[in-house]
């Protein structure tokens, strides 16, 4: 009696190995597909396939791994435990601790700096802007007064439109860049 082939598709999901799919002799691409799919799925941890033969006249069977992924992106949690971690460990873990909070805060100096520039930049545009507008009402008949109102009210427009998208992008949450 010959020998019987088929390949298993096995993924482990929270450490544990399934079965996920089962395909004959002739389905070696259709199970290697079906696990690279099962694969792209992120509470998969590893995917293999399997081919496993059978032996009738024995009644063993041998099995040979014919694809493995080999990635681990997704880790379940663990357990809480009341065991505190080795000295070295802790260690490890203050100073990780304290380089990401150096990384991901910004120093007064900087923000300063950033604050000036971003002034700097927007009194530059709301000058420009009200300039034009000067020259434009400098040909209406208009009271100084109000032509003095307006100007005042064009600038620190111009001012808060500029300022405000820049402070956005350059003030906004620092994320560990």
């Amino acid at each position: 009696m010959p020998h019987q082939t088929h390949y298993e598709v096995l993924a482990k999901q929270n450490g544990h190995w399934e079965l996920f799919g089962r395909h004959s002799q002739s389905e070696k691409e259709q199970a290697i597909e079906e696990a690279k799919a099962l694969d792209g799925q992120k509470y998969i941890q590893s995917v293999k396939v399997i081919q496993e033969i059978y032996d009738p006249e024995d009644g063993t069977s041998r099995e040979y791994n014919v694809y493995s992924s080999g990635k681990k992106r997704y880790h379940p949690p663990h357990k809480l435990t009341n065991k505190k971690p080795d000295k070295e460990v802790q260690e490890k873990i203050e100073t990780d601790r304290h380089d990401n909070k150096k990384k991901s805060s910004r120093s007064f100096a900087s923000t300063l700096v950033n604050i000036a520039l971003i002034s700097g930049f927007s009194a530059i545009v709301g000058a420009l802007f009200t300039w034009f507008t000067g020259m434009y009402l400098a040909e209406a008949d208009m009271s100084d007064n109000a032509q003095s109102n307006i100007l005042f009210l064009v600038f620190l427009a111009t001012f808060v439109v500029a300022a405000i998208p820049m402070a956005i992008v350059f003030l906004g949450k620092d994320n560990g860049s």
